[in-house]
Parts: structure tokens; sequence; C-alpha cells
């Protein structure tokens, strides 16, 4: 009798075995399960890349995915500078305390005229660099006509380069829930390091952005050892802001935003770069991230309590809902028409009319002050 308990026990625990193997198999493939939000469940392969550009684009706007295809998005395939000095670009260290040293305002102002100094002497060279980048279009494409649906197969078939979104219906009011969507695609289906996202009334001199890109990471991972327990600071490369006061009317009135009685600093959403470890972060809490009217005023709520964020604020970012006064070292330049693209690839320094320039109010360009409380970020006006 003893021996057919035994035996029974025996067998009770390998069918506990068996049955709870089966059953971890199933949860851990259903952790595994790719793109849940997007509702992606597969996408092109592609060997590892440094550089994802993401650009946000309504299912109408062709001309402006096309005229961006023709100019920017071929700059920098290959590279054809030398690299950026590392000497130029600053890392940031952590305090006594934890918190990212940010760049003063002399800091900035300083790297701003260096780089002035080497775009005057840069040379091409004939040693050009290949880095790995890839560019998305993203479009949601819940409840599109069947018009619509079909000009967007046939631009996929030309180009593979729509991230084609299937639970999100393209409208204005779902712009933050379109960022969530893309950014969780690209990071289950992709391996990067940055991703820049830009809209697609951007242009973006993508050679010299991606010049620089490239020696940051590089004095970063020569810098890793330095940071002993500290985690490596993730980039927030953009133009940023804050001292904007909330929405209360219009298009971008912000009716759940009671965090402050401003928005927590942010880059403006004409274009920046996030590290691959913030998209991560993104992704993974997407579910639990509250989500506001502008998408980029999202992005910098979401990463506030971050303290290992370095909020690279750059002046060669003009990001802002209208160009300020045309400058030769703007980088990445927001508001551009197709016309002003071409313009721009051409090699025109300025991408408006400059006779008419003073006739509009246009906001001047600042250095970004992080020792001062936010409504006292941006008086330092850049000469």
């Amino acid at each position: 009798m003893r021996r057919m308990n035994n035996l029974v026990t025996l067998f009770t625990a390998m069918i506990a075995f068996f049955f709870g193997s089966f059953i971890t198999r199933i949860l851990t493939s259903v952790d595994k399960c790719p793109t849940l939000k997007s509702g992606l469940a597969k996408l092109e392969p592609h060997p590892e890349l440094f550089l994802v550009i993401l650009v946000l684009t309504a299912p109408s706007n062709i001309d402006k995915r096309q005229i961006m295809r023709d100019t920017w998005l071929h700059l920098g395939q290959p590279l054809k500078y030398p690299y950026y000095p590392e000497d130029f670009v600053y890392v940031p260290n952590f305090d006594k305390n934890g918190h990212l040293i940010m760049e003063t305002v002399a800091e900035q102002e300083y790297r701003l005229r260096i780089y002035l100094d080497w775009l005057d002497g840069v040379q091409t060279t004939h040693n050009k660099r290949v880095i790995k980048i890839k560019h998305f279009f993203a479009i949601g494409t819940e409840g599109l006509n069947n018009n619509v649906r079909l000009d967007l197969e046939k631009e996929q078939k030309t180009y593979k380069d729509l991230l084609l979104l299937p639970r999100l219906q393209d409208v204005y009011a779902n712009l933050t829930e379109k960022m969530l969507h893309a950014i969780d695609a690209l990071t289950h289906h992709y391996k990067f390091s940055y991703l820049l996202k830009v809209d697609d009334d951007t242009y973006v001199k993508l050679d010299y952005l991606l010049n620089e890109l490239v020696t940051y990471d590089r004095k970063l991972i020569r810098k890793a050892t330095e940071y002993h327990t500290q985690p490596l600071p993730e980039l927030y490369w953009g133009y940023f802001n804050g001292r904007a006061n909330i929405k209360m009317k219009g298009q971008w009135s912000e009716t759940n935003y009671y965090l402050s009685n401003r928005y927590i600093t942010y880059a403006l959403g004409g274009g920046y770069v996030i590290s691959r470890h913030l998209c991560e972060f993104i992704a993974n809490n997407s579910k639990h991230l509250s989500t506001y009217v502008s998408e980029d005023i999202s992005v910098g709520t979401w990463l506030a309590p971050l303290r290992h964020v370095y909020r690279r604020h750059d002046s060669r970012f003009d990001t802002g809902y209208m160009p300020r006064k045309c400058r030769r070292q703007h980088m990445v330049l927001h508001k551009r028409t197709p016309t002003l693209m071409q313009d721009l690839y051409n090699e025109k320094l300025c991408s408006f009319n400059v006779a008419n320039e003073e006739q509009y109010r246009r906001p001047p360009e600042y250095y970004y002050d992080w020792k001062k409380p936010a409504e006292k970020c941006c008086d330092n006006i850049v000469l």
C-alpha cells in the first residue's frame, strides 16, 4: 500500500511539473509577444541600426513624404565629413546627489562658437563612413477609406518605409497615442541606439546631426567605466522649453494636465533625439502613462522623473511652432514647405524670404539655464 501511495505521489508530482512547465511556456510567450499596443506582428528584418528616424505624418501627405525622400533623407549615407572632435562634445557627469550636471549657459555658448569655427574649416574626406540608419513614416490605418488605403499600399510597395499602425485612427487628437504605438513597434522589432522624431514639415541636416551624434556615442562609450555604479546618461537632445503655460483653449487645450501650473520641461516637437533605453522605458510602460494632447509635452512629462536623462538643449534645433531668425548653424528646421526643403537641399542658407523677415515677430533663440527656476530658464538670448 505504501509503495502504491509513493507511486501515486510521484505520478502526481510529474503531472504537476509538466503542467507547470506548459503554463510557464505560455506565459513566457505572452510576455514576449511583440507590440501588444501597436498591433504590429511583423516588420521587415534589418541589421542593427545606429539611428531610426520616425516621421509622424498624415495619410494624405504624400507630397511631404516624397520631398523628404528626395532631399534630406539621403544626407549622411555615407558620411562625407571627418569625425566631429570628441573634445567639442559635452558628456555629463553625476553630482554628489546622483543627478546629471547639465551644461551651463557659458558652456552652451562656447560649444556653439567652436561648432561654427569647425563649420568654417570642415572639408569632405575620402574615407567615407557608412552609419546604419532607417526611416519610417508613421500612419494610423484604422477606419481609412478604401481609396486612401490603396494609395498607401501602393506607396508602401514602392518605398517600403511606411510604419502602418492598424489599431490607430489617424486624427490630431490621437497624436500622443500615435507616438506610443510607433515607439512600441520600433522598439520591439528593431535594435537601434537612437531615435530621431520629426514632423513631416521638418528638414534635417542629417549629415551634420549624424556626425555629431556618432561622436557623442563614441565618447560616452569611452567614458562608460568612469560612471562605476551609476547608470549611463540617456540622451534627450532638442530645443527645450520650461516656461510654457498650459493651454486652456483651442485644439491644444489640456483639461487633464494638473501636475503643475506650467508644462514640465520638454523638447519642442519639430524634432528631437532620444536614446533607445528611453524608448524602451516608454514602450514598456505605455499602458501606465498618462497621455496629453501634445505628444511632445507627453514625452517630456514621461521622462521627467528619470535622474539619468541628459537633456541637451541645443539652439541649432529650430523646432518651434514658427521658424526663428535664419542662421547657418541651424541643424533641424521646422515648418518648412516642400519648396523650402528643396531650397535647403540646394544649399541655400535660409528657407524663407529674408527680405520680409523683419515683418514677422520671430521668437528669439536662447540658451537654457538649468540652474534657474523654469520660468527664468530661457532669458539668455543667442546673439
